[in-house]
């Protein structure tokens, strides 16, 4: 297994909170739901995200992947990004201290 991360930004449509549907609530619950899930699965490492999600702010996951397509599958098939509400974009990554 190899070690990845992805990077996740706000689509700038939900900068705005007043812009945000039902459907985009549920799509950031399910990605949510889901990264909880593969994190006690041990597939996910390692998940956050930095406080001010307008300004240069991000989401991050780090998770293992047996290879790049397959991490990029799974980067895509997270629902936030799947249902447009992320924008999302992965690399191989290397855990120095855990």
């Amino acid at each position: 297994m190899k070690t990845y991360m992805y990077m996740l930004n706000l689509v700038e449509r939900l900068h705005d909170d007043k812009n945000w549907t039902k459907e985009d609530e549920i799509a950031v619950e399910e990605h949510y739901l889901r990264l909880k899930e593969d994190y006690s699965k041990g597939l996910v490492l390692h998940v956050g995200r930095t406080l001010d999600v307008i300004h240069r702010g991000f989401g991050l996951v780090v998770y293992q992947a047996e290879n790049d397509e397959l991490a990029e599958t799974y980067m895509q098939n997270d629902p936030a990004v799947k249902k447009h509400c992320m924008e999302a974009y992965f690399m191989e990554y290397k855990i120095i201290f855990n």
